[in-house]
C-alpha cells in the first residue's frame, strides 16, 4: 500500500493537536508538564534530518511523522493552557512594579521579556517608564538604567524562563535617538512606535506573537526573527529603511504603505511567500514595487523563510 506522506503527517499532527487539550481537560496530564512541551522543538530539526536520510527507504515517512508529533505537542499545549507555554499558569493575585527616568541624549534600550503580555508605546519627551504586574511569588522583574541605557528584564528561573505571567506597559521617549533590541519569549507583544527615532530596531520572537507599528517612526535598520510564532509589521512610508526579516516555523506579515518603494531579496526553504499582494513584481533575482525607482523613500528588505510563510500587504489591507 502506498503511503501518502502529506495526508499521513497532517493526520498525525491534528490527532496530537486535539489529544493534548483533551488529555489536559480530563486531568490526565498536568499544566506544569504541558508547559514544558516547547522544549521538544529540537525534534523538529531531527525530523527534517531523518526525512532526508530515509527519503529512499521504506521508512521514508518517519521524519515527517516526528515533525508532526512535535508540532502537535507544542501547539496542542498552547491550545490547552493558553499562548504562554513554558510560563506556568497565571494567577489572580499580583504585585505591581514601576520604574521611570530620563535619557541625556542617544540611548540603548534592551527589552528581555518572557511570559505574558507587553505594550510598548512612545512619549513626547525624554522620559521613559516601565510598569509591570507580575505573579506575586517573589519573582520580581528587573529594570536597570543609566543616562544612556535602559534594560528591562523578566524574572528568570535558573537563567531560563519565568514561571509566572507578567503584564508590561513600557513607554519610550521620542526626543532621543534609540537603539532598540527586544528579545521576546512566549509573550503577546504590541509595539506602537509613532514618532520614535530609532537608529536600529531588532525583534527576536520565540513562540509568541508580535505586532509592530512603525507608522510615523524613523528607523535606520530593522531586523526581525520569528521562531514558532507570528508577527505583523507596519512599515513607515516617510523615511528610508534597510532590514532583514526571517521566519522559522512561523508566519510574518508586512504592511507596505502607499508610495513606499520596496525591494525584497527572498530566500525560501519549504515555505510559502506572497509578494504580489503588495504589488511587487519579480525583476531579475529580486521583487520590487512598480514605483521603486521613482519613490521618494525606499525600503530594502532581505527575507529568509524556513518552513514558514511571509506575506506583504498593500496599504488598506493592513489593519
Amino acid at each position: 500500500m502506498r503511503v501518502d506522506r502529506g495526508r499521513l503527517n497532517w493526520g498525525v499532527f491534528f490527532i496530537v493537536l486535539g489529544a493534548v487539550p483533551l488529555a489536559y481537560a480530563q486531568g490526565l496530564v498536568s499544566a506544569s508538564a504541558i508547559s514544558e512541551a516547547w522544549r521538544l522543538w529540537p525534534l523538529v530539526i531531527v525530523g527534517i534530518g531523518l526525512a532526508f536520510v530515509l527519503s529512499r527507504t521504506p521508512a521514508f515517512f518517519l521524519g515527517g511523522t516526528v515533525v508532526a508529533v512535535c508540532l502537535g505537542l507544542i501547539f496542542g499545549s498552547a491550545l490547552a493552557i493558553g499562548p504562554n507555554v513554558g510560563c506556568g499558569t497565571d494567577v489572580q493575585t499580583h504585585s505591581d512594579y514601576a520604574r521611570g527616568g530620563t535619557f541625556q541624549g542617544n540611548a540603548t534600550v534592551d527589552l528581555d521579556l518572557q511570559c505574558g503580555s507587553a505594550t510598548v508605546t512612545t512619549t513626547s519627551d525624554s522620559t521613559w517608564s516601565a510598569d509591570a504586574q507580575y505573579s506575586s511569588t517573589g519573582h520580581e522583574p528587573k529594570v536597570t538604567s543609566t543616562e544612556s541605557s535602559l534594560r528591562v528584564a523578566s524574572y528568570a528561573t535558573n537563567g531560563w524562563f519565568s514561571r509566572g505571567h507578567e503584564r508590561w506597559q513600557i513607554k519610550l521617549p521620542t526626543r532621543d535617538q534609540i537603539d532598540l533590541t527586544a528579545n521576546l519569549d512566549m509573550i503577546d507583544s504590541h509595539f506602537t512606535l509613532a514618532s520614535a527615532n530609532l537608529s536600529s530596531a531588532r525583534f527576536d520572537l520565540n513562540l509568541g506573537s508580535l505586532h509592530v507599528d512603525l507608522s510615523g517612526a524613523t528607523v535606520g535598520s530593522l531586523h526581525a526573527s520569528v521562531n514558532l510564532g507570528s508577527a505583523f509589521v507596519i512599515l513607515d512610508g516617510s523615511s528610508n529603511l534597510t532590514g532583514s526579516l526571517s521566519t522559522n516555523l512561523g508566519s510574518l506579515e508586512v504592511c507596505v504603505p502607499a508610495g513606499l518603494g520596496v525591494q525584497v531579496t527572498a530566500d525560501d526553504t519549504l515555505s510559502s511567500s506572497d509578494f504580489t499582494g503588495a504589488g511587487l513584481v519579480r525583476v531579475g533575482g529580486v521583487w520590487r514595487t512598480a514605483n521603486y525607482d521613482s519613490a521618494a523613500h525606499k525600503a530594502n528588505l532581505a527575507m529568509e523563510t524556513n518552513l514558514g510563510s511571509v506575506k506583504l500587504r498593500a496599504a488598506g489591507g493592513c489593519k
